[in-house]
């Protein structure tokens, strides 16, 4: 069985090893389902790499996968968040 893409507060905090409240306070990785909210394994994974210097353009999966979710975000504002 595949883990989900799309991880609850209490699933992302378990995933990243950290309390569930330092998880409300991430300001990335996060989609709004209607009134849930979701946190995208892809973009947390995404943004550790980052942080941890491991993104480079040797990844071009990594890159191609934050392309795929900002272009999700713009063209469906209204999952993201947005107006």
């Amino acid at each position: 069985m595949t883990e989900p893409r799309l991880l609850t507060e209490d699933q992302a905090a378990a995933y990243l090893g950290v309390p569930a409240a330092t998880v409300r306070k991430l300001p990335f990785g996060h989609v709004r389902l209607g009134t849930r909210h979701r946190y995208d394994r892809k973009a947390l994974d995404a943004h550790l790499d980052r942080m941890a210097g491991l993104d480079s353009p040797r990844e071009p999966n990594v890159n191609k996968a934050n392309a795929e979710l900002a272009r999700f975000i713009a063209d469906h504002p209204h999952v993201a968040g947005g107006p």
